[in-house]
Formats: C-alpha cells, structure tokens, sequence
C-alpha cells in the first residue's frame, strides 16, 4: 500500500474511534469495533503482537523481558497520542514514527535474540 491510502487508514481509524466514544454508554457499538490500525501495522512490517501466547508460555511476570515478545500496545498508544483531531498530517507524522519506531525495533529484537543464541 502506499503512504497516501495508509494514512487515510489511519484517519478513518481516528474517525471511527470518535464516533464509538460519541456514543459510548448510548448504545452497546463492541460488535462494530475495527482495526484499521493494525492493517497499517502489517502494511509497514511492524511484527504481529504476540503478549497473549508470551504470558500464556512465561507467566505475566516474565513474559515481556523475553527476547522473542513483540507488544503492539506502544502503537495504539501512540496513535491516540499523536493523532488527536485526525488531520493528514497527523497520520502522516504518526506513521512516520511508526516506520522508524519498528525498523529500530526489529534491529534491537534481533539483536536480542542473537545474544540470547549465544549465551546458550
């Protein structure tokens, strides 16, 4: 996908996630949740979110100091962070960091890892 289409993913995340806060408490909108976040996600590389399969194998004490976690959470956070009126330019600062964020990420896990292999 190209940068234009997934910044409109995002802005349409953002609309979205207004009009279910909008009617929060209203009605029950649970069923007509998306994610469009997590496409965006998957269209920049950013790997999958394993925290539940991680808790379920190293108890919830450990499971996040383990080289092979991947938690999406700082995304979502940080989407609801930067994104705060839904603007092109938003969403295009927000998936900038997001690209950054993850290549920097992957670099760091992987070098995890490898030191994980060695030290065995």
């Amino acid at each position: 996908m190209d940068e234009k289409t997934l910044i409109k993913l995002l802005q349409l995340q953002f609309e979205h996630e207004r009009k279910l806060r909008e009617f929060a408490g209203k009605l029950n909108l649970n069923y007509l949740e998306i994610d469009l976040l997590s496409v965006v996600l998957d269209a920049v590389g950013v790997p999958a979110d394993n925290t539940l399969e991680q808790i379920g194998k190293y108890g919830y004490g450990a499971w996040l100091d383990q080289p092979d976690t991947v938690s999406r959470a700082w995304y979502y956070d940080e989407f609801q962070r930067q994104v705060a009126h839904g603007t092109y330019e938003e969403a295009q600062a927000y998936l900038e960091s997001v690209i950054v964020t993850s290549t920097f990420q992957y670099m760091l896990n992987s070098h995890k890892i490898e030191m994980a292999f060695v030290a065995a």
